[in-house]
C-alpha cells in the first residue's frame, strides 16, 4: 500500500525462554532516557542527581497504578492486566506523587521541573510501543501517517488496512514539547514553571489529538472523556501556575523547602 507507514513487527518476542513485549520495553528505555535528562538538569543547576532513583521509581509506579485505574473507570475489564491504560491517569497519579515525596522530603522544586524536562522525551521513546503494537488507531486511512500493522497479533481491527495512529501522534507531540521545553529549562523565570508548561503542552496537544483517536468514549458536547480530561488538567495547570507564581521569587530563587 503506498502513502503510508506499513510496520510488520510482532508486538512480543521472544528472548529465550522469556517472552517480551515491545511496549513495556520502549517504556523502560524511555524511563532511562528520561531520567538521564533530569540528571543532566540537576547537574546544571549543582544539584544532586540521587534522589531520582527513588523518583523514577515513584513515577514508574505511580504511572501504571494511575494509568490502569483510570482506563478501568473509563471502559471496564479487570483490574489486573498488560493492557489498558491511559496516559491522563499516570500523569495525573505521578504527579500528585511526585509533588508529595519531593515536599515531605523537603526537597526543592527543581527536581519537579527536572523530571518534567526529561519526561517528554521518555514520552517520545515509550510512545513508540504503541506505533509497533497498533494501539490508540483512529479511523481508516491513505495519509502519509497513516499506519498499516501487517502482524496479525498487532491490535488494528484489520491488517489488511491502515489507520491513522495514535501512538505515532503522540511520539510527535512529546518530541515537539520536548524541543520546545529542553532549550528553556533555564529561561522560565519561576521554581515549578518547567512542570507546569509540559503538563499545559500536554494538555493542550492532546486535547486537539484525540479528534483522530477513537479510544476513548465520547463523555459530552462531542468530546471525548480523555478531551475533557485535558481541559480540566489544563485549566488546573493556570490555577496551579498562578498559585505557585506568589510562592518563588522571579529569580528562581530557593523558596521551596530546603534538603
Amino acid at each position: 500500500m503506498l502513502g503510508v507507514i506499513t510496520i510488520g513487527i510482532d508486538p512480543e518476542y521472544s528472548l529465550g525462554p522469556i517472552t517480551l513485549a515491545w511496549h513495556g520495553m520502549t517504556i523502560a528505555i524511555g524511563i532511562g532516557l528520561g531520567t538521564v535528562f533530569a540528571a543532566r538538569w540537576l547537574r546544571e543547576r549543582d544539584l544532586s542527581p540521587e534522589p531520582l532513583y527513588t523518583l523514577t521509581m515513584l513515577l514508574a509506579v505511580a504511572g501504571l497504578v494511575g494509568g490502569r485505574l483510570f482506563y478501568l473507570a473509563e471502559h471496564g475489564g479487570p483490574l489486573l492486566s498488560s493492557r489498558g491504560f491511559t496516559f491522563d491517569g499516570g500523569v495525573i497519579l505521578a504527579a500528585l506523587a511526585l509533588a508529595f515525596w519531593v515536599w515531605r522530603n523537603r526537597l526543592f522544586g527543581d527536581y519537579l521541573d527536572a523530571i518534567a524536562a526529561g519526561l517528554p522525551f521518555g514520552v517520545a521513546i515509550g510512545r513508540i510501543g504503541d506505533v509497533i503494537n497498533g494501539e490508540h488507531y483512529g479511523p481508516v486511512s491513505n495519509s502519509l501517517l497513516a499506519v498499516r500493522n501487517s502482524h496479525p497479533e498487532a491490535q488494528t481491527p484489520d491488517s489488511r488496512l491502515a489507520y491513522e495512529n495514535g501512538g505515532l501522534y503522540e511520539v510527535m507531540l512529546a518530541s515537539v514539547i520536548f524541543a520546545i521545553v529542553w532549550p528553556l529549562r533555564h529561561r522560565l523565570p519561576r521554581t515549578g514553571d518547567v512542570a507546569w508548561l509540559v503538563l499545559g503542552l500536554f494538555s493542550i496537544g492532546r486535547f486537539f489529538l484525540f479528534f483522530v483517536r477513537e479510544d476513548s468514549p465520547e463523555l459530552a458536547l462531542g468530546l471525548s472523556n480523555a478531551q475533557w480530561t485535558s481541559l480540566v488538567m489544563l485549566a488546573l495547570v493556570i490555577v496551579g501556575r498562578t498559585v505557585t507564581a506568589r510562592w518563588s521569587s522571579p529569580d528562581r530563587g530557593r523558596e521551596s523547602p530546603v534538603r
